[in-house]
């Protein structure tokens, strides 16, 4: 990545950018060569070990990802009259959440005005949220041999569905898919009237479903004709890569309502933004038709972008718009969130448990799910991933949520902390405020927690730091064993 940004510093005539990517280049490619040379005999992998795996690659790139925001910023800071933006970006814990917002793609900023950066650390932060909005995993496997360790680590990151015969065939229809999507969307932009650089970026972190903005108020820097144009962008990144991959391939207009989770997305878009309509006219006493679509297709798909300020908004918008966020998008794509799915099934799940009730004694019962018919066994295994998954979901909101509630200033409302929470947690990206440089430290590593938890649906980060809690556990029970 940084290799790649090198060639950008040097068109945009930001030289002082170069050293910053090099040193980022060989930093990343000596740890690497590190790992590999340390566990080039290991043992093929089984899941756990792909899940921790996957979580520590998660946690541990971000750190490699802030070194160029820092340099650059210490640099400028000390050439040139900096700006507060800047400044606040020399400090490893802006600059390290910044990453960790980047490559999970979830669009919370520490950057107080976006403009203010130099087009060198706006690309570096639309290529982590590129880049982490297809995976990094993702990307690692397409180029390695094929093997049950690729599967593992795909699987290990929350992708399941396959577009190919091969894990690593379906990884390059993935890839391709993506590149012409962020083409297509680059080009779309700018003939809507934005600018190429703003299209360039805007286009990268819309696809991806990033949401990180090169202006001051996002989206909301820009004309209706712009806003309305992006929101075909944020609901293409919410569709599943096999749907993209049937509608490009076979021309099947068909596949966006083939399968129950989107026809799922389409109802909670239309519903949702009739609520969200009404809603808003109920409290201000306008309709602002724009804004109300805009930010419901930016909660339900996880990108982020905005066009006005949420805090402003009903409590009610706000917990609407949550429940968008911990909802999100079509799984296999590029969302955070639970994943419709998910939903879906939980729902199904409601459905079926009210039907075994109205059961008279010699009926069977059917459990039909995308007009196929499956076996109980198969129905119970859906509901309880999901009902698990959505359990360590709204604990790990509750949890953040009483963290921030002791942290933040008084000014913010409940439903603002719970609205930043699930936005982290969901790789969101929308923000009331309570994002900014001057949270307390403790308040930025809660919000870096929820957004690694999230990206990887929260299993493989619990199964990471729960392994050196088990072997202290077995050490201190052999020492009182052999006592």
């Amino acid at each position: 990545m940084a290799l790649v940004s090198l060639p950008i510093a040097i068109l945009l005539g930001e030289y002082y950018a170069i050293l910053p990517f090099f040193w980022t280049a060989l930093a990343s490619l000596a740890a690497g060569q590190g790992l590999y040379r340390l566990f080039r005999h290991a043992e093929a992998s089984r899941l756990p070990h792909a899940l921790v795996a996957v979580a520590l690659s998660w946690g541990l790139i971000p750190f490699f990802g802030a070194i160029p925001l820092i340099l650059i910023a210490s640099h400028l800071a000390n050439v040139t009259l900096p700006s507060m933006t800047m400044l606040n970006l020399q400090e490893p814990w802006n600059a390290l959440f910044e990453a960790f917002s980047g490559f999970t793609s979830t669009g919370l900023s520490m950057a107080l005005r976006s403009s203010d950066l130099p087009r060198s650390i706006q690309w570096w932060r639309s290529f982590m949220e590129w880049i982490g909005g297809v995976g990094v995993i993702v990307l690692m496997v397409s180029v390695l041999e094929p093997s049950t360790d690729a599967y593992q680590l795909y699987y290990a990151e929350g992708r399941q569905k396959r577009i190919g015969l091969t894990v690593q065939e379906t990884v390059r229809h993935i890839w391709w898919i993506y590149l012409l999507y962020t083409v297509v969307s680059v080009v779309w932009l700018r003939l809507v009237g934005m600018p190429w650089w703003d299209a360039l970026n805007h286009g990268m972190t819309g696809i991806s479903t990033g949401g990180f903005a090169i202006t001051d108020n996002s989206i909301g820097s820009y004309s209706p004709q712009i806003q309305l144009a992006v929101i075909p962008i944020m609901i293409a990144g919410a569709i599943s890569f096999p749907i993209h991959y049937q509608l490009i391939r076979q021309r099947k207009l068909s596949a966006f309502w083939q399968d129950t989770q989107h026809r799922a997305l389409w109802i909670l878009l239309a519903l949702g933004i009739v609520v969200m309509v009404l809603e808003d006219y109920w409290f201000r006493g306008q309709i602002f038709w724009i804004d109300s679509i805009f930010q419901w297709a930016s909660a339900l798909g996880t990108c982020g972008f905005s066009t006005t300020n949420l805090r402003l908004w009903s409590p009610t918008t706000k917990l609407l718009l949550t429940f968008a966020m911990i909802c999100g998008g079509a799984s296999g794509s590029t969302v955070g969130g639970l994943k419709l799915t998910r939903i879906v099934s939980l729902f199904k799940g409601i459905v079926w448990r009210f039907q075994r009730i109205t059961l008279k004694p010699h009926q069977m019962m059917r459990y039909v799910l995308d007009g196929e018919v499956i076996k109980e066994n198969e129905a119970n295994r859906r509901i309880e991933s999901a009902a698990v998954l959505a359990i360590l979901w709204v604990s790990s909101i509750a949890i953040g949520v009483v963290v921030l509630v002791h942290i933040v200033t008084p000014q913010y409302s409940l439903s603002d902390i719970i609205f930043e929470a699930a936005s982290a947690l969901g790789s969101v990206g929308l923000s009331t405020g309570i994002t900014h440089p001057n949270l307390p430290w403790l308040g930025k590593l809660t919000l870096i927690v929820l957004m690694w938890m999230g990206r990887l649906e929260i299993i493989p980060v619990l199964l990471l730091l729960s392994w050196p809690l088990g072997g202290l556990g077995k050490m201190i029970g052999r020492k009182i064993h052999r006592m």
